[in-house]
């Protein structure tokens, strides 16, 4: 996936964008969190020194070491000392996603959440359709999986780096940062049911939908797929969250 992977370079670069003015630290942090529990930084990832992570985000050096010492605490960064040593990303486990937050939430916010999320993958997907070159577009072919392909880790990594590339075909920071947001808040949950094998290979086609429709600059397609995704996957997710909470 070398090429899909360099398709998020946007998303990367919108991560370590400048930081605004208020509460710092905070936002650095929130804005690494979000970016781990996404998968734009993924489990293993080397993050810049914290002298480089102030000069990329515009803040004092000890902004970074503060939201640092906040992701450790969290357990999203470890932190190793010595030759080869630096803060590498710690990814949640899938299952801790499940039973820390899909257990808790109430249907009304599952589905207040669905929507919201729909309204901005749905957007992305416009003005991918609309902006993305065509050699932008070809890359995306990486993240379409075999439909054999029976590894779920390798379907989920798949879906989210899928949807934060359209993202970053939209040619908005912001946009993109709001997409890494929605994806660390929600998109880990609504890959839940692609555990389930008649899941994956409904996501499967409409994955290679949404990508056929980018190539041909069909707007209202691209929408329609991302809208009949998120819908699917909210309804097997609703029926999840129903037993998981019994």
């Amino acid at each position: 996936m070398a090429k899909a992977r360099a398709t998020t370079s946007r998303a990367r670069s919108a991560i370590f964008a400048p930081i605004g003015d208020e509460g710092r630290a905070v936002r650095v942090e929130n804005r690494l969190a979000e970016a781990i529990r996404s998968g734009v930084l993924a489990d293993g990832d080397r993050l810049p020194s914290e002298l480089e992570l102030a000069q990329m985000l515009g803040v004092a050096t000890v902004t970074a070491r503060e939201a640092l010492v906040s992701l450790r605490a969290q357990g999203l960064v470890v932190t190793t000392r010595g030759r080869g040593g630096g803060s590498f990303v710690r990814a949640p486990e899938p299952g801790d996603v499940v039973k820390g937050r899909l257990a808790t939430m109430s249907r009304v916010e599952l589905r207040d959440r669905a929507s919201l999320y729909q309204v901005v993958l749905t957007g992305c997907a416009e003005l991918a359709a609309e902006r993305a070159a065509p050699d932008e577009v070809e890359d995306l072919h990486d993240l379409l999986l075999p439909a054999d392909e029976e590894d779920v880790g390798r379907w989920r990594d798949a879906e989210s780096e899928l949807y934060l590339s359209v993202a970053a075909l939209t040619q908005s920071a912001r946009l993109t940062r709001e997409v890494v947001r929605q994806e660390a808040d929600f998109g880990t949950l609504l890959r839940v049911p692609l555990s389930e094998s008649d899941f994956r290979q409904a996501s499967g086609g409409r994955h290679r939908a949404l990508v056929a429709a980018l190539e041909a600059g069909d707007v209202a397609a691209a929408r329609t797929s991302v809208r009949d995704h998120v819908a699917h996957a909210v309804e097997r997710l609703t029926e999840i969250h129903e037993v998981v909470r019994q």
